[in-house]
């Protein structure tokens, strides 16, 4: 709310898990999240491993649970969300999902050069800057594009 109140945008994220059905999820995320028309859209943040990955039977299973959060979260906010995931992600589990990097914007962490083939609203550079008023490190990102691509991204929640 002080946040809103000062003009600065905010959104929320969810760290998404393999040990219950992608539905619970988003009924929990859904239920316990404040979403306002002129929020961010909602991140859903995936990075297991690939045990983890083996162990619900596969990358296709995986692919499957993040659509059914994906969908069932726009369905219910009207915002499209935004899939936060590695360059390693993408390269290893994102081929056979050109369904999702077309329809999806994604937030990647990559600390280096990046090159995905996805719709890059967000680059994580770095984990490790430093920001006033906060102790310790924190994580740098930046929006890919100008400053009237990001106001019509804060406008529709999108970015082409």
């Amino acid at each position: 709310a002080q946040a809103r109140k000062q003009g600065i945008h905010v959104g929320a994220y969810h760290f998404f898990s393999l040990r219950t059905s992608p539905q619970e999820q988003a009924d929990y995320f859904l239920k316990n999240t404040l979403i306002k028309s002129n929020d961010f859209p909602p991140v859903l943040d995936v990075e297991p491993s690939d045990a983890q990955i083996e162990s619900i039977g596969g990358e296709k299973e995986l692919l499957r649970r993040i659509r059914i959060w994906m969908q069932l979260v726009e369905k219910r906010t009207g915002k499209r969300p935004i899939l936060y995931i590695s360059q390693m992600f993408v390269n290893k589990y994102m081929q056979n999902a050109d369904d999702i990097k077309q329809h999806y914007n994604v937030w990647i962490a990559r600390y280096g050069e990046y090159k995905p083939d996805v719709k890059l609203v967000y680059w994580q550079l770095c984990s490790d800057g430093r920001v006033n008023g906060i102790t310790g490190a924190v994580d740098i990102n930046v929006f890919n594009g100008y400053q009237g691509q990001f106001d019509e991204f804060v406008r529709t929640g999108f970015h082409k």
